[in-house]
């Protein structure tokens, strides 16, 4: 499994761990049968270690890739003796998801060249019910917190569609994602609960009455004056403090009754001093290249940092970066390597053509897909195997991928998600267009073929659409024959969703 990794090749496997699909803490499926890869003292990607000392607490925070131990950001954590909490109960691994955002706190076992999980610790950022949707901009409220779902979005299998289609106004949902400066979390998962699930938000504490004992997290007015304080000091909550406010309902303003309030310190799951430390998430706090936040905790750079995909000038606010380094003396992350996080910009659903595991690489649609250790693997089908990569594959299969089209190997991608599907009625593609000549235009290294029957949607026809079509991005239905898509129906832009609707 080493070698699947390792053997990524030259343009793809570049491409590949280009496409940052984000997971400190996770390992992907297909390195789960490899036997780790080792944190040490860095280059998760080539599963590389230098050997850290077993007493040595290291932290990271991520988002969950796959299973087998735990699969996060290119790394293996054995689980075996870790304890597991969720939302502050006791767990099992079992419960845990591809997508959940996840700290780990762990240490290095020389001797046997892993990495060991001593806590897991998930923490949905929302839990509660679905107040607003705004199909266009593709979020929605919950608890009057503004949630965005994105390319990098898992939905768990109640939610059918696996999109803003397939929710309603009033549903209860556990949401888990990145939050950025502005308090909107960009959702990596979204379950759905059943009715009478309690209600949870993780924020920042604002508008603080201690008379009244209400405080705002974004537009959310958490009343504690009932609450049990947690962690607090004598005077309680004060503006600015990270807060997680529990309650099982609300009232007739909309406020959070809040059973529970606990203060968020990140005290828990802090490294040692010189020990391994990363962290993936948005740039909640911008001041400089060599002073910043991600997801809260503090990064800098030096001469010496090495970029991925962009450069220093390139970080801004709510970027989406991977740091990784080691923690000084004041907990601020050195980081060695920054790797800068780029949008999905591809969509395919279709049956797997070939699977190469040794090159880490699959064909489906006629198109070259590459994963590496980054890849979430999510599996929504038939057999649904909790350990499911990349090995778990086989022709035939159905599958969703959505990653960045490589710039270096024309016609390929690197995957971000493969999510492998129930059997679909018909395959769909969405890219930019490649080139055209009508009736037949490419989508990466896919051949789609046009007829009269074709439907074209948003008031095109098949004049218009030719007119100028490369470069646009385009969404088509329709099948395959191993050779060519033969479109059914085609519409510009990327109708998101994915699956049978």
């Amino acid at each position: 499994m080493e070698g699947q990794i390792k053997s990524f090749g030259s343009g793809l496997r570049t491409v590949a761990r280009s496409f940052f699909a984000g997971s400190l803490i996770m390992i992907t499926a297909a390195i789960v049968a490899c036997g780790g890869s080792g944190m040490g003292m860095g280059n998760s990607a080539a599963g590389v270690s230098t050997g850290t000392s077993s007493g040595t607490t290291m932290v990271s925070v991520g988002t969950i890739t796959g299973f087998g131990s735990v699969l996060m950001n290119g790394l293996e954590f054995q689980t075996t003796s870790a304890t597991i909490s969720i939302d502050g109960q006791s767990a099992m691994q079992g419960d845990l998801h591809a997508g959940d955002i996840v700290q780990v706190k762990g240490h290095h076992d020389s001797s046997k060249n892993q990495d060991i999980a001593d806590e897991i610790d998930f923490r949905g950022n929302i839990e509660g019910p679905v107040t607003a949707i705004d199909t266009g901009a593709q979020s929605l409220a919950v608890l009057d917190q503004t949630v965005v779902v994105t390319a990098d979005t898992s939905f768990d299998d109640a939610i059918n569609p696996a999109s803003l289609a397939g929710i309603s106004a009033g549903d209860i949902l556990e949401i888990s994602g990145m939050t950025a400066a502005d308090g909107t979390v960009h959702a990596t998962r979204i379950e759905r609960k059943p009715a009478g699930t309690g209600f949870q938000v993780i924020g920042t504490a604002a508008s603080t009455d201690a008379m009244a004992k209400t405080l705002m997290t974004n537009a959310l007015v958490v009343n504690f004056s009932a609450a049990t304080l947690m962690d607090f000091p004598s005077t309680g909550p004060k503006d600015g403090d990270r807060v997680e406010a529990t309650g099982t309902a609300v009232d007739s303003s909309g406020a959070l009754l809040a059973t529970r309030l606990e203060l968020r310190t990140g005290e828990d799951f802090k490294a040692d001093a010189g020990a391994p430390s990363e962290i993936e998430g948005l740039i909640t706090r911008f001041a400089s290249a060599t002073d910043f936040d991600v997801s809260g905790r503090p990064v800098t750079t030096s001469s010496s940092t090495v970029f991925e995909h962009g450069n220093a000038s390139d970080l801004t606010l709510n970027l989406r970066v991977e740091a990784e380094g080691t923690v000084n003396a004041a907990d601020v992350l050195v980081a060695t390597e920054v790797r800068i996080g780029h949008p999905a910009d591809t969509r395919l659903i279709g049956q797997v053509d070939s699977v190469d595991a040794a090159g880490a690489t699959l064909i489906v649609l006629g198109t070259t897909i590459g994963v590496d250790a980054m890849t979430r693997f999510d599996d929504h089908g038939p057999q649904k195997i909790d350990t499911f990569g990349l090995t778990s594959l086989h022709s035939g299969d159905w599958v969703e991928v959505r990653g960045s089209e490589s710039t270096t190997v024309t016609g390929s991608i690197a995957a971000m998600r493969i999510d492998r599907l129930k059997p679909q009625s018909g395959v769909q593609l969405a890219g930019a267009v490649a080139s055209a000549a009508q009736p037949n235009f490419t989508i990466l290294s896919t051949t789609i073929a046009t007829t009269a029957s074709t439907q074209f949607n948003q008031g095109l026809n098949a004049t218009t659409f030719f007119a100028a079509p490369v470069g646009k991005t385009a969404t088509v239905k329709g099948s395959w024959n191993g050779t060519v898509l033969s479109a059914t129906s085609i519409q510009l832009g990327d109708e998101g969703g994915g699956g049978d609707e």
